[in-house]
């Protein structure tokens, strides 16, 4: 057949089927070949532009890893699963080539210059001395799933977008009736009373019949309902454990002391602190160079004249850098400071700073005595992920269809524990691990009686396990919950009372009775507060947080409510006047603060809305 094929591949016919596919490379390009259907690599398409499967799978991916990240395996499986991400990974996409498609239609851009350097900068690719990694970069694509070419493209939408993004939220600004608006509410402050009715003292009045606690019982089954139980015996293999019957000698630990100190490199790390002078007001910087100059705390100095609002407080410290927090000129004359040592003034784009070098750690190489103990705990480390490697192994032979993990655990030296029973959302400790409690309720270990599967709780932890006793879901005793019961109901008719009475105390006030004497009547506790604020200290802060959300009292007559607190009493608050705040009730630093912050609010709303606008007018096709 084949030597037919070849003979005939000479002929006439083979420079048809050649010439044809001449014609196809020509008008189709080589894909043709491979992907007949245009679209089958295509999510969605916004103005004409593909989002294609391969960059959904990738976004996928990378959610996936942030929210193992975030929650680690305590998340729910079927929140990683490719269909639950699936449609947030498109719209994500889908609205950022909307940002880059209008960043790029207004002129924005990014040289090549840039993205090298913001790639060059970047910590994540950066070695053990601080300077770029190619090799460590590559790695990291590898593992991200990008080349060097998507990545950079990423990049550089992201800072078009960021671009636009900053663009658009510059335009922003708060009017001075705006700032005097937020001023007067969130300044404001108000003259109430209350009186605060306790449950404790209703409850203790109210008394139940057995049948009423068995009514509720008999109408409400289902809520006392048990969940499934399962115990497990198991064996937990970890590095940590290993290491603890691990011991190493001193002559072993000089040994990696001084491999250490061969191999140490000065990568020293500064606390600074700053005095900062915004603009260029040389009148300013000449106090502060005089007072400094006479010997006056610098930590002081800061909090009186600094611009910066962030660190003044903290008397300028700004914490440590490794020099690449800050400017280039700001870290150079930190670097020439000797610890204590305050410098002349740097300008900087920020303004002009006047730097103090509070200290300095990572110049010199750490003693023996410094580093014994972490070196021990390295060397045991080392020692146990070897021994970790190697019972892993034997735990998943001996384990599969083995009768009893008992046996297992004595034929490795390692120990089985009994979980006792647990429900599926009760259990504790390593039974509370999602990947465990789903190991340990799927049919394998429950109905079929097997061991599980080793399961990685994390790279230096695993476990498996064997179920040793079940009980099914079943409908608690009365006796059992009768207690349980007792309280529910205890609770909810002392709300109801506690309303009542409320209710009543606020009817009393409505026709111009006075709070202190229905209080004392009453036997509560009555309290009366001028020109209360919202930080009061000295008032609930449930109380305190209703208060100001209650509406303005009349002229005549205050404004009345009632709120639960945290402690399940009820409170009736009478609101009789509301105090507005003004600018004389600030300071500069206040209001400077509070306009930057709305404005801040107000360019986020502002591309909140551009972003909208942009989509809503976007040709979006999704498949």
């Amino acid at each position: 057949m084949l030597q037919h094929l070849r003979d005939n591949s000479r002929g006439v016919i083979s420079f048809i089927l050649i010439g044809f596919l001449v014609i196809i490379f020509a008008l189709t390009g080589v894909e043709a070949l491979f992907n007949w259907d245009a679209s089958a690599n295509q999510a969605a398409k916004v103005n004409g532009e593909t989002v294609t499967e391969m960059e959904v799978a990738r976004t996928i991916s990378l959610q996936k890893q942030q929210m193992l990240n975030t929650y680690g395996d305590q998340i729910p499986a079927e929140f990683l699963s490719d269909e639950y991400l699936r449609k947030p990974a498109i719209e994500n996409l889908i609205q950022r080539m909307v940002l880059t498609q209008a960043a790029k239609n207004s002129g924005m851009a990014v040289g090549n210059a840039y993205l090298s350097e913001q790639i060059a900068s970047a910590p994540q690719f950066k070695n053990e001395v601080g300077a770029f990694d190619n090799n460590r970069y590559q790695q990291a694509l590898r593992n991200m799933g990008y080349t060097h070419s998507t990545y950079t493209k990423i990049l550089s939408d992201e800072i078009v977008i960021n671009q636009l993004q900053a663009g658009v939220s510059a335009t922003a600004f708060t009017t001075p009736a705006q700032l005097d608006d937020v001023i007067a509410l969130s300044f404001q402050s108000r003259d109430l009373k209350y009186a605060v009715l306790p449950i404790a003292k209703v409850r203790e009045s109210i008394q139940l019949e057995e049948s009423e606690v068995k009514a509720y019982y008999d109408a409400n089954q289902q809520m006392f309902t048990s969940e499934e139980q399962i115990a497990v015996d198991y064996i937990n293999l970890s590095v940590n454990d290993l290491m603890k019957n691990i011991s190493v000698t001193e002559e072993q630990v000089r040994k990696q002391f001084e491999q250490n100190q061969a191999s140490f490199v000065a990568s020293p790390e500064r606390q600074a602190a700053h005095i900062l002078v915004e603009g260029d007001n040389q009148d300013k910087v000449k106090i502060i160079s005089d007072k400094l100059a006479a010997g006056e705390d610098f930590a002081s100095v800061a909090k009186e004249l600094s611009d910066d609002l962030g660190s003044k407080e903290q008397g300028g410290d700004l914490g440590f850098t490794k020099g690449d927090a800050f400017p280039a000129e700001f870290e150079a004359a930190l670097a020439a400071l000797k610890v204590g040592e305050v410098s002349g003034a740097v300008k900087t784009d920020a303004g002009t700073h006047f730097i103090k070098l509070l200290a300095e750690k990572g110049a010199e190489p750490p003693t023996f005595e410094e580093q014994k103990a972490s070196i021990e705990d390295q060397l045991k480390r080392a020692e146990a992920e070897n021994l970790f490697v190697a019972k892993l192994e034997n735990l998943r032979e001996e384990s599969y269809n083995a009768e009893s993990l008992q046996d297992v655990a004595q034929t490795l030296e390692l120990n089985a524990v009994n979980s006792g029973l647990f429900e599926r959302s009760k259990g504790v400790g390593l039974m509370a691990n999602a990947k465990v409690v789903e190991a340990a309720f799927s049919a394998e270990v429950l109905k079929e009686g097997n061991s599980s599967d080793v399961i990685e709780v994390d790279s230096s932890n695993v476990i498996v396990l064997k179920k040793t006793d079940y009980k099914p879901s079943q409908v608690k005793s009365f006796e059992n919950v009768q207690e349980q019961i007792t309280n529910v109901l205890k609770d909810q008719k002392a709300k109801k009372l506690l309303e009542e009475q409320a209710n009543k105390l606020i009817a009393d006030l409505k026709t111009g009775a006075s709070f202190s004497e229905l209080s004392e009547t009453a036997g509560v506790e009555f309290k009366e507060v001028s020109a209360a604020t919202r930080n009061s200290a000295d008032i609930d802060s449930e109380v305190l947080r209703h208060a100001f959300a209650m509406n303005k009292p009349g002229t005549t007559s205050p404004s009345l409510s009632s709120v639960a607190t945290a402690a399940g009493d009820l409170a009736v608050i009478a609101v009789e006047a509301v105090n507005l705040g003004g600018q004389d009730k600030i300071t500069p630093e206040q209001k400077t603060a509070i306009t930057n912050q709305l404005s801040s609010i107000y360019g986020k709303n502002d591309f909140s809305s551009y972003q909208k606008f942009l989509k809503d007018a976007a040709d979006i096709v999704q498949e």
